[in-house]
């Protein structure tokens, strides 16, 4: 048996593909510069974007003659064998070596310049002399005068760019793809120095442990989708850099769930070679998709939490601006408050409780449907208001008590009303909607305090109670 071998071989116009194609979008090129002065120990880094040439600048270490063979290595392993940085022992990002080529995405040349002590080159690739150089495998390196750059560092310039970027998207991506909230680490755009945004919100830390390594980071509960930059869903880092947002599916069953941004950091995670996933099917990913949605699991039951008390605030603004707005109507008119019995003075107070037998009330035949308000537990979402006339007061309770439940109901100087009414729910969508709707149930309520056998007396008694409730006729 003869054995024989055959070469492997790699066409050269492939590595312009390569370049073109490694990225769903173009402007990752920017990210990957800038993570690769991240890699360098770079403390700045300055992007310029101009009409007709993007520069990357840098003063990270530098690289000497064999560190410009190495950048230009496809594939190096460089930085998985070494993989901290010499100076601040930095978590390096790069890990395939063949990053810098997605530069070609967006220019037809493209210069790097790197200064490292005393000795400084320019290597240039240019993308129609490499495609007409045939077998030819080798780039022009320039060698300059080590002051071409002040300091150790690198520098970057793209030229016959063919696409051009929004500085909003560039910032947008630099943000989400460069670790900038690293110490010692500080990146401008045209001059402006780009910083991590502040989002308000509810803040849940997250650390968990796993067999494949830490999870680690913030979660932030946020009152609207549109304060989230990008989206929502979790920014998943690994090496401080967001290669996806997620919500691990979970957004389709409980759609709260898209009220949720932040980070989570799992420096574990296999990535692919563009960046932008994940290799699911690894072990690694298995156990952290299955620690994620136990956090998001507990998670729920804090936004469900936080939401009720949310509404239990609202409802409470809502509740005891109405009961004021009823007082000063009531304060205006006291004939309506004798008419309901409720005196407004201590003068009248005094005469019904020392001058007068007051008859008793008969007892009134509830449903079942009023008896379960009645006799429900204050609930953890209660909001109860007093309102004081004279020596009396009344309070209102809003509540849970099941959408077929009455809107409102009294008992014992207590008014009840119910948040699950669909008519209440309806204009809880509205500010002033709502306060009318609750003004409304609390002067029928009123109304009805002494039992009028006059409907259209009790009628025209809530809408005059009501007018002056809603309509300030105070000149």
């Amino acid at each position: 048996m003869t054995i024989l071998t055959i070469p492997i071989t790699f066409d050269k116009s492939h590595l312009i593909t390569i370049g073109e194609k490694l990225y769903s979008e173009s402007i990752e090129l920017i990210r990957e510069l800038v993570n690769n002065a991240y890699d360098a120990d770079a403390t700045s880094v300055r992007v310029t974007i101009a009409e007709d040439e993007i520069i990357v600048q840098d003063n990270g270490s530098g690289m000497d003659e064999q560190g410009l063979r190495q950048y230009f290595n496809i594939g190096s392993t460089e930085k998985r064998q070494h993989n901290r940085s010499p100076k601040f022992n930095r978590i390096r990002i790069g890990e395939f070596g063949i990053g810098k080529f997605a530069t070609l995405a967006a220019c037809g040349r493209f210069e790097v310049t790197s200064r490292k002590d005393n000795f400084a080159a320019t290597v240039t690739f240019d993308k129609e002399e490499w495609e007409q150089s045939n077998n030819h495998w080798h780039l022009p390196m320039r060698l300059e005068a080590p002051e071409i750059l002040k300091t150790n560092g690198t520098t970057v310039k793209l030229n016959k760019l063919y696409k051009k970027f929004k500085l909003d998207d560039v910032e947008r991506r630099i943000l989400e793809g460069v670790p900038i909230k690293a110490e010692h680490f500080e990146v401008y755009l045209n001059n402006k120095k780009i910083s991590a945004r502040f989002l308000a919100g509810q803040r849940i830390p997250v650390f968990e442990g796993s067999e494949y390594g830490i999870i680690s980071g913030e979660l932030i509960l946020v009152s609207n989708t549109n304060f989230i930059v990008g989206g929502p869903g979790i920014e998943i880092k690994v090496k401080g850099v967001t290669i996806k947002r997620d919500l691990f599916g979970m957004e389709i069953n409980f759609p709260q769930l898209n009220l949720l941004t932040g980070e989570i950091h799992a420096d574990f995670l296999p990535i692919t070679s563009d960046r932008t996933g994940f290799i699911k099917d690894s072990p690694g990913y298995h156990e952290f998709n299955k620690v994620m949605r136990g956090v998001l699991q507990r998670v729920l039951h804090d936004i469900k939490y936080w939401q009720k008390q949310k509404e239990k605030k609202k409802n409470r603004r809502i509740v005891n601006a109405t009961v004021d707005k009823v007082l000063n109507a009531l304060k205006k008119n006291p004939e309506l408050a004798s008419l309901i019995g409720l005196p407004v003075s201590p003068e009248e107070e005094k005469q019904k409780t020392e001058g007068e037998i007051l008859p008793k009330k008969p007892r009134v035949k509830r449903t079942p449907a009023q008896k379960r308000m009645v006799s429900k537990i204050l609930g953890p979402s209660a909001v109860v208001a007093r309102l004081k006339i004279g020596k009396k007061g009344i309070s209102c309770q809003l509540d849970h008590f099941g959408q077929d439940s009455p809107e409102s109901y009294t008992e014992s100087n207590i008014i009840y009303i119910n948040l699950d009414h669909p008519l209440y729910v309806r204009e809880a969508k509205n500010r002033e909607r709502l306060i009318v709707n609750v003004a409304r149930l609390l002067t029928q309520e009123l109304t009805l305090l002494k039992n009028p056998k006059n409907a259209r007396q009790a009628f025209d008694t809530q809408s005059k109670l009501l007018k002056d409730t809603l309509i300030d006729t105070t000149p």
